[in-house]
Order: C-alpha cells, then sequence, then structure tokens
C-alpha cells in the first residue's frame, strides 16, 4: 500500500499544490483555502480529473514514475510534474522521478478493480496473482519478491552449473570411460605418480593390442661364451701321471741323448715317436735305429704313448684349433653377426613391448680382448702340444689365461644382461591376455581422467562449480524458510480476509459469498484461490472465453454483484491492515452499479473509514452521494473541494460548499415558482416544469407510507386514482366526478 515514514501526521495530504501536463491537467492548482482535511470530499464532473489524482497518489505511494510518464498530456511539450503538500513536507514529481516522502495510500478505483479483481466481466490469471499480493500484505510481498529474487538468482545460477558441467562432461567424454559420471570425475584423487602410472598402463595397453604377435616374436640371443679358463689351466697342467717314473726318465733320457738343433727339426720328439710306434716291426729304435735288444725301453714307449697320451694330445690339438678361430675371424664374424641381430631384436622389443633393452659394450671391447688372448694362449698351447708329458704353469701361462679370462668375464657379463632381458621377455608373454584389452584401455582413460581432473583449467572449474553448488542449496535453504514463513503468514491472512470479505459481503445483502483458499504456487508466482458460492454451488471465478455454457463469474454474477465483490476484497483488505492509522484511504466512484441499500452501506464503511485511517479522501461525481457522506460524518473533520476547469488546460482544486449545492430540489424548484409569481419573467413552460419537482416532493414528504423516496409524479397520480375510486366505490354519491375531474386536470396540467 505504500511505505509509511516518520510520524503518520506528517502524511496528511493538505493540499495539491501544482500539477502540470498529468493526464487531464494541463495545468491545476489550487485556490485560496482548498486544503484537504482528514476526511476529504471531492466533487468532480466525469473527465474533470479524479482518475488523474488518484493515479498521481498511486505513482507516489508505489513509487511508480511509468504511471504518470505514461498519462502525459498528450501533444504538450512541457514535461509531467507534480508538487504535493503532505504536513510540512512537499512530495515532487520532477524529471521523471518522485522525490520527498512516501505516504502509505490505499486507492480503491478502477484501476484497482482492473488490476485486482476483474476487468469488464472476466477474472484473469494476473488478477488473482495480483490479488494474492494485495491480499498478504507489504510483508507477504517483501517475502515473494525474496522468493522471486531467489528464483532468479537460482535460474542464474543453474545456467552457471549447466555451463560448467557441460565443460566438465566435454572433458570426460574426451578423456574419461564410457561409464565415467560427473560425480566419479569430480571425487578422482590427485596421484603425485601420475605420469608415471599412465605410461605404464599405456604400455601395457600397447602390448595387449599386439599380444598375438608378442607371443610369437624372436628372442635376443646369447654371446658364444669362450671355453672355461679352469678347463684351459687344467689341460695345460696335465701329464702322463700314470706311467711309472723309471720308464718315463728313461725315455726323456733317450730322447734328450738324441736331441737335434730344434730349428732342424719338423716335430716334437714325443710326436714323433708317438707317430712312429705304431710302425715298430723290428726291435731297432724308431728314432735312433739302435738295435734293442732291451725291450724296457720299447715298454716305455708303449706306456707313455697309450690312449691317455692321446686323449691329451686330441684336447690340446682341439684346443688349439677352437684358439685359431679367434685369429682367422670365426669368433669375430660369429658375435658381430649375434650382436646385429640382438640390436635388431632390442629394437623390436622397445616399441612393441615397451620393454627396456640391456645396456650392451661395443662388440669391438668383447672381440679384440678375446682375439688377442687366443693368441697368447695358443702360444702356450704350441709350447704344450710339444710336450704333452710335461705339465705346464708360470708367469707366461698364467699371464695368458688372465688375458683369457678377462675376455670371458666381459662376455658373460653381456650374457648376464641378454639373460635378464629374456626374462623380463618370457614375463611379459605369460602375461599378455588379448581379452583384456578393453579393461586395461579403461583403466588407461581412467588414469588420463585423473591426470586430467586436476590440472589448472579443470580444477578451476571444479571449484567455481562446488561454489555454485552451494550456492544453489543456500538458496534453497533460504528459499524453504521464506516459503514455510509464508504458508504461515498466508494462512492466517487467508483465513482471516475470508472470512472479513464474506462479512461484508452479508452486510451488502450480495446473495453471494467467497470461500477463500491456500495460494495457488503452480505458477511462476503464487496467485490467490478462491471459489463463488451461490446457494452454496462452487463457481470458479475465471472460464475460457468459449464456455458460454458453463457456470464462471461472467454470467453469474450482476454487474452490481462484481462491484460489490471489489468493495468487499478492498473494505476488508484496508479495515484488516494493522497499519490502517497511518494509511491514507482513496476512494473514486466507490458506489459505481450498486443500489440504494449498498450505497447506505458504503457511506456508512467511508465513515469509520474516516475514524480509523490517518485521511479518507472520497472523489466522486454524484453530489448526492457526497451529500450523503457529509451528513454522516463529523462536520469537525469534513473539508469539501471541487475539481473545477476555466480556460481551456486550466483546473483548479476549490473550495466546494456542499451543503449548497446538494439542497434538496423542491426547495430550489419551490424558489423559482415564487420568483414567477412575484413577477419574474419566467416562461410558463419552464415553471411548469418546476411545479412537477415540487409537487413530487410535496406526496413524497406528506405520506411516505403511500409514496416512496423516488415515486415520480406519474406513479403518484396512479396511486391517487386507484385509492379514489376505491374509496368512491366504498361510498357512492361521495366525491362523483369532481376527484376524476380534478385528476383529469393534474395530468392535462403537468403533460
Amino acid at each position: 500500500m505504500g511505505q509509511i515514514v516518520g510520524e503518520s501526521q506528517l502524511f496528511l495530504l493538505s493540499e495539491v499544490k501544482f500539477v502540470q501536463n498529468i493526464g487531464r491537467f494541463e495545468t491545476a492548482k489550487p485556490t485560496s483555502g482548498a486544503t484537504f482535511g482528514k476526511c476529504t470530499l471531492v466533487f468532480g464532473e466525469n473527465g474533470w480529473g479524479k482518475s488523474t489524482l488518484a493515479d498521481i497518489l498511486r505513482s507516489l505511494t508505489t513509487d511508480s514514475p511509468a504511471i504518470l510518464v505514461g498519462r502525459k498530456t498528450l501533444d504538450a511539450e512541457a514535461p509531467p510534474k507534480a508538487v504535493l503538500r503532505f504536513g510540512t513536507q512537499n512530495a515532487i514529481f520532477e524529471n521523471g522521478a518522485w522525490a520527498g516522502p512516501r505516504p502509505a495510500i490505499a486507492i480503491y478505483d478502477s484501476a484497482f478493480i482492473n488490476d485486482n479483481v476483474f476487468s469488464g466481466d472476466m477474472v484473469t490469471g494476473d488478477h488473482l496473482r495480483r490479488q494474492y499480493g494485495l491480499a498478504i500484505g507489504e510483508e507477504g510481498v517483501r517475502r515473494i519478491r525474496r522468493i522471486a529474487e531467489l528464483d532468479e538468482q537460482n535460474r542464474e545460477n543453474n545456467q552457471a552449473i549447466k555451463s560448467a558441467e557441460s565443460e566438465l562432461l566435454a572433458v570426460i567424454r574426451t578423456v574419461g570411460p564410457v561409464f565415467m559420471k560427473m560425480e566419479d570425475f569430480l571425487d578422482l584423487g590427485a596421484r603425485p605418480d601420475i605420469d608415471e602410472a599412465i605410461a605404464a598402463k599405456d604400455t601395457q595397453v600397447q602390448q595387449s593390442r599386439r599380444a598375438k604377435e608378442l607371443k610369437a616374436a624372436g628372442e635376443p640371443t646369447l654371446i658364444p661364451v669362450p671355453t672355461a679358463t679352469e678347463e684351459m689351466r687344467g689341460l695345460l697342467a696335465r701329464s702322463i701321471n700314470d706311467i711309472a717314473e723309471d720308464a718315463l726318465r728313461e725315455t726323456r733320457a733317450h730322447i734328450a741323448a738324441h736331441e737335434c738343433d730344434p730349428s732342424e727339426r719338423e716335430a716334437s720328439h714325443e710326436g714323433w715317436l708317438e707317430a712312429g710306434l705304431a710302425f715298430l716291426q723290428t726291435e731297432n729304435c724308431p728314432f735312433c735305429g739302435q738295435h734293442l735288444t732291451d725291450r724296457t725301453l720299447v715298454d716305455a714307449y708303449k706306456d707313455i704313448f697309450s690312449n691317455s697320451y692321446k686323449e691329451l694330445a686330441t684336447s690340446v690339438k682341439k684346443s688349439r684349433d677352437t684358439l685359431a678361430r679367434y685369429d682367422n675371424g670365426d669368433f669375430r664374424q660369429a658375435v658381430t653377426n649375434i650382436a646385429g641381430q640382438n640390436n635388431g631384436q632390442f629394437g623390436y622389443w622397445r616399441e612393441a613391448g615397451k620393454l627396456d633393452p640391456p645396456k650392451m659394450e661395443a662388440t669391438v671391447t668383447l672381440i679384440v680382448p678375446m682375439e688377442k688372448s687366443a693368441a697368447q694362449l695358443d702360444s702356450v698351447f704350441a709350447q704344450k702340444q710339444g710336450n704333452l708329458t710335461e705339465a705346464f704353469s708360470g708367469d707366461e701361462v698364467e699371464v695368458a689365461l688372465a688375458a683369457w679370462e678377462a675376455g670371458r668375464a666381459a662376455i658373460e657379463t653381456a650374457n648376464a644382461r641378454i639373460t635378464d632381458f629374456l626374462v623380463h621377455i618370457k614375463t611379459l608373454k605369460e602375461s599378455l591376455d588379448p581379452a583384456a584389452l578393453a579393461s586395461l584401455e579403461n583403466e588407461l582413460k581412467l588414469l588420463q581422467a585423473t591426470k586430467r581432473r586436476h590440472e589448472d583449467d579443470i580444477e578451476a572449474v571444479a571449484t567455481k562449480l562446488a561454489e555454485f553448488k552451494k550456492k544453489r542449496k543456500t538458496i534453497a535453504d533460504e528459499k524453504k524458510r521464506l516459503r514455510a514463513e509464508l504458508d504461515e503468514h498466508d494462512k492466517a491472512i487467508t483465513d482471516n480476509l475470508g472470512t472479513a470479505i464474506n462479512t461484508y459481503l452479508k452486510r451488502l445483502a450480495a446473495g453471494f459469498r467467497v470461500d477463500y483458499r491456500a495460494p495457488d504456487y503452480r505458477g511462476k508466482e503464487p496467485a490467490a484461490s478462491y471459489h463463488i458460492l451461490i446457494r452454496e454451488v462452487p463457481v470458479s471465478p475465471r472460464s475460457a472465453p468459449d464456455e458460454l455454457d458453463k457456470p464462471s463469474f461472467r454470467n453469474t454474477l450482476s454487474a452490481g454483484d462484481k462491484s460489490t465483490l471489489a468493495l468487499a476484497l478492498f473494505l476488508a483488505k484496508v479495515n484488516s491492515d494493522p497499519d490502517i492509522g497511518n494509511t491514507i484511504v482513496v476512494l473514486d466512484d466507490p458506489f459505481t452499479s450498486l443500489d440504494s441499500f449498498r450505497r447506505q452501506f458504503t457511506a456508512i464503511e467511508i465513515r469509520k473509514l474516516c475514524e480509523r485511517a490517518t485521511q479518507t479522501i472520497v472523489l466522486s461525481h454524484e453530489k448526492s452521494f457526497l451529500r450523503l457522506l457529509w451528513e454522516k460524518i463529523d462536520q469537525n473533520q469534513i473539508a469539501s473541494l471541487a475539481l473545477q476547469t476555466g480556460a481551456p488546460g486550466i483546473s483548479t482544486i476549490a473550495p466546494f460548499d456542499i451543503a449548497a449545492a446538494t439542497q434538496p430540489r423542491h426547495l430550489t424548484e419551490r424558489m423559482l415558482i415564487e420568483e414567477f409569481v412575484e413577477g419574474e419573467p419566467h416562461k410558463p413552460t419552464f415553471i411548469r416544469t418546476r411545479l412537477r419537482t415540487v409537487c413530487e416532493a410535496f406526496y413524497r414528504n406528506g405520506d411516505p407510507g403511500l409514496f416512496s423516496e423516488v415515486a415520480s409524479l406519474e406513479e403518484i397520480i396512479r396511486i391517487l386514482e386507484d385509492w379514489s375510486w376505491s374509496w368512491s366505490w366504498s361510498s357512492p354519491g361521495l366525491m362523483d366526478s369532481y376527484e376524476l375531474t380534478d385528476s383529469s386536470r393534474s395530468r392535462a396540467f403537468f403533460s
């Protein structure tokens, strides 16, 4: 209804000081003494500015400048302006805005009815929504506005949530498993080893995709390992230990006695003897030709060059053949080929199996030491081959064997690395399962989603989303609280309001009542909900335009009933307002379509409002209604004003003598007749019409039991004729034709 500021007495409207280019008022000013009182009656003919004045007050109390901007006087150059005096302060509308006090003003006029009750003969959803706001009052409206604000905030917040979720869903569809939900993505915890985990899982995925290929793939080959050093050492250290010492001694002495220059011999003595022993057919020495009369030496030869000797010789020869392979490049070629093949295998398993190959030394570092040590060792074995029966040892042997062992160790180290790699290959092959590919791919996507979840841009979006969701809950909680408060407030208001409306309807003899119900919250804004009960049959106030065959507001209530309902709603609301003592009540032609009885009731209710409200202002084009109010209200509280028009576009607000302006008509008409009798030049036809009014008043006041206060002269004559006929019938001879003739004369005079 308006905002209350300061003490209520400061906000009695005392004067409309100036109005410019608003509606009917191109220029409007008060005349001397045109001040408003606690109860002010304002007369104005239709079209003289009553609704304009009501709209000025409505614009002020609701702080709605658009009302006046829209009512700017057509074809006027100066902007709308209004100055109203409230107590000691001015409320000024200028430059499209109000300044000054904002009094609480409740206004009943056609705009109130059209906004809150009905328009024409229809009740719309907008009427019910505005009626709800009217019913719940400023406190309820404040909650509704806050709920509306929360709804708008919630819409904006939900849009922000939707935008953030769309951004995150796009990321999830890109990197996450197909089954991943938003909540699962947001719940992914950070992992410090995420990059390593992704790399490892990606390797598994790649391996699983090539499982069949990897299972059938070739593997690296070990490098041939040279003969064990201890085997070489043992061969060099071997001698023919099972030959009798004396036989060996005699044989060696015999050989030594016939020793020749080493440069001239083609074979060692032992070798020669071994070869020649097979040709021993005589008893002569195959070495020197000496006749062997003593078989001891021959037997000694046979003992020495037995199978053991041959076996040792074979072993030494094989060793030298093996050592020769290092000299002629066989070893180099073999190792080079294997190394080349292995490098290819290492590359394949690195790419296909994601296995890191062993770090291998350069091939030359394995080959050259072995070739050198083989040459050294062959020199020793050459000596051994010449003296098979003698064990070889010493520095030369140890140096050669140490070099050989060093070369072997390097090769064994390389092979150990290859062996470890082969273990990894075997483990990988055993672990490969083509059926696990889908599961591994999902695990990889989960890890990738985990990494993406905690990257800066997504972390920022997730943080905002959490804030938006928290805000949504905060909004929902506040809205729930406000809704609970509003429901409690609504119940108290609507229950009391419905009862009050029905009380007024009953006092107005409306013939119907309303069933006021809990508000309808189905739309964006809550709306009032009620049924009209006619003979206790509920009738909905709303109906479709084409539903003419169904009971509705428009076809069950008369124009007077509809106006009565609107007035009852206004009176119920304004009188239930606990702040009515700080409210100005304005009524613009409140009796429209009301019969005489309801006008009397309205006048009584206005009198009550004058006693309760800060100020009551009644605007009307009917002097008789204003006179009715004037007679009922304490004369000390009444101020009477009139809206008047003078020169084109000029309006004034002036004091109005309502008593003189509303003097009974028959008295003023009688004065004109008296003037005619006294010689005033009135035309007889004019005087004849004045006599009609005087006669009607005479009969109405003379016998109010027989004639009603609105009886016309024709009705009075008819009643008199009926009365005369009845009297003459019951008393023949008395009245005879005189009365009838008189009646005829009267009818003729006034016709």
